[in-house]
């Protein structure tokens, strides 16, 4: 072999070194690798298709060459180096965990939440309220408050008993003013397709059904408030239109306040459907139970005579209610809606119990009682008490008072929408209830309250002097209301507003008290009287509001009651 071909491995090993090595940018200054290989062409050291091959080599940057495991030795300091193809692994194995949890967690896309999130829906509201409450001075005095003696341990209906006291009354003379919160807080989420679930939780002073309301004030000075369960129910809908509600739930009948106050919530179970039979008209209903009232377990365990046993029968009480409507969409901007519902209040009346020792703590037909009330139904007392054998004169009658009829009430409903221009519309709506479990032979010889005018008769007892006595019973059985809203009923964006004006009769044995309008009159029944009102958003979802509400009752002595209500709310 020659001499340049044994020099011909070494020259090529050379070259490509120094070509690898002139990548490197420091060292690219100062050597050019192409004219070098150029050079040895020329003089026959390495072939065309040789140089070539070691330019194509050298425009692939070199890995650069690894490091010892980071440290300091001798003042120098090294840093660790982790190969390329190691590096790279590395990100494709983080990028394939990071996808897989994004997409089982929902969050891989922009903007997105967990998929858990996504089917939970928070809502709530904040008001402050003013209320101003207006008694006239030509008002009587003489109303029992029957709600607090139910609420306590009965009332002696005998003032010939040694330290007789008697009733508490209603404030019918002063005016009041007081400061008002309301904060609801809900949850809805929706856990599969056709399975829902809601919960929510409000203000109260106390547990009226028909208010959330907690006055200012009104505990402990600057103490804190509670909060109620207020909603907590299941809903199902198997098919489409059609749901099912199980618990505590939102009013589930298309409603006015003559029947039920609107902050009233249901406990039971009711089952809603709805149908399109033309593009124009629809059907909907609804059909539910709900408990009132149930009995104690023990109810009456304590009155049980020493060696038989056997509590006290249960007195449960139950609404078994139905509505039917229609709705008609004539045009875009008109909507006609109708209903008509029937609500049974079982087992509400109130009933006499059978003979009641005067000194018994508890009778049988107690829980007849109305366990809550507001103002206006008639009443009678319920318990049989047998008097003292040895002083009957002056025996105690601890008594309880029940409702004075039944109750199954009628109700008719409708109303008109008309969106007039630029988004103003104007709403008439009118309602009609009818109590037809109202018996008026029994409630007459019942009544002890809702009488007519009093008069003054001969005193049998006293040939030369006469005594007052009630007039007979001045109640009723009916109601209605009607009211027009002009505006915009959904006071959702800065610059909305609407206006209202009604009239309303509702008598005082109509519909029960407990569940009517809490804002008006005195609240619940036997009220009649004008309201107007006003509400502007200032800001989202944000508006203040005043309504001017005047009432006097239906039947009895004079009692007329005015109210201011001044509100702020904002909801989210």
């Amino acid at each position: 072999m020659n001499r340049p071909n044994r020099l011909k491995p070494a020259l090529l090993a050379c070259a490509a070194g120094l070509t690898l090595l002139a990548a490197q940018p420091a060292f690219a200054q100062s050597v050019d690798s192409a004219k070098l290989l150029e050079l040895m062409v020329a003089k026959g050291l390495v072939t065309r298709a040789e140089a070539d091959a070691l330019l194509a080599e050298a425009t692939v940057a070199p890995a650069p060459a690894p490091v010892l495991a980071g440290g300091v030795a001798n003042g120098v300091q090294t840093i660790p180096y982790i190969p390329q193809v190691v590096r790279d692994q590395i990100k494709q194995e983080l990028r394939a965990e990071l996808g897989t949890q994004a997409e089982a967690q929902g969050w891989s896309a922009p903007g997105q939440t967990p998929q858990w999130t996504r089917g939970i829906t928070l809502s709530g509201d904040v008001r402050v309220r003013g209320e101003g409450v207006f008694m006239d001075d030509n008002n009587a005095d003489v109303f029992v408050d029957y709600g607090a003696i139910n609420a306590g341990s009965g009332q002696n209906i005998n003032d010939r008993t040694p330290g007789y006291v008697g009733p508490a009354y209603l404030n019918t003379l002063e005016d009041r003013q007081r400061a008002r919160i309301r904060a609801r807080f809900g949850l809805k989420a929706q856990i599969d397709s056709w399975i829902s679930a809601e919960l929510r939780v409000a203000t109260g002073n106390d547990t009226s059904p028909v208010s959330t309301n907690q006055t200012l004030g009104g505990g402990d000075e600057f103490g804190k408030y509670a909060l109620w369960l207020d909603r907590a129910s299941i809903r199902l809908t198997p098919v489409k239109d059609v749901a099912l509600d199980f618990g505590r739930f939102a009013n589930p009948f298309w409603t006015g306040e003559l029947l039920f106050d609107e902050d009233l919530n249901f406990d039971g179970a009711a089952v809603s459907a709805r149908r399109a039979l033309n593009p124009e008209l629809s059907v909907f209903g609804t059909a539910g139970t709900f408990p009132i009232f149930n009995t104690d377990f023990n109810f009456g365990s304590r009155n049980a005579p020493e060696g038989k046993g056997g509590p006290f029968e249960s007195r449960d009480k139950y609404l078994l209610a139905a509505q039917l409507g229609l709705d008609w969409n004539p045009r875009d901007d008109v909507r006609v809606r109708a209903a008509v519902g029937y609500f049974n209040f079982d087992g509400v009346e109130g009933e006499t119990s059978r003979p009641c020792q005067f000194y018994e703590a508890v009778c049988n037909t107690d829980p007849t009682r109305p366990q809550f009330q507001q103002f206006g139904n008639t009443m009678f007392p319920i318990r049989n008490v047998v008097p003292d054998p040895q002083n009957p004169a002056t025996s105690p009658e601890n008594q309880y008072f029940g409702l004075a009829s039944a109750y199954e009430v009628l109700n008719v409903r409708a109303s008109l929408d008309f969106n007039a221009f630029d988004g103003v519309g104007f709403r008439i709506e009118g309602d009609y209830v009818e109590n037809l479990g109202l018996d008026e032979t029994l409630v007459r010889a019942r009544a002890v309250n809702n009488l007519g005018p009093s008069r003054f008769i001969p005193d049998p007892g006293n040939s030369n002097g006469v005594k007052e006595v009630y007039g007979p019973w001045a109640g009723g059985s009916s109601g209605w209301a009607i009211k027009l809203t002009a505006g915009k009923l959904d006071l959702a964006s800065r610059g909305d507003w609407n206006v209202h004006a009604g009239y309303r009769r509702l008598e005082s044995d109509a519909v029960l008290d407990a569940f009517a309008d809490s804002d008006f009159h005195m609240g619940g029944t036997n009220a009649q009287g004008w309201m107007v009102g006003g509400a502007y958003a200032f800001g989202k979802n944000t508006a203040v509001s005043a309504r001017w509400l005047s009432g006097e009752e239906v039947a009895g002595a004079p009692l007329s009651a005015d109210r201011l209500l001044l509100d702020l709310l904002t909801r989210f």
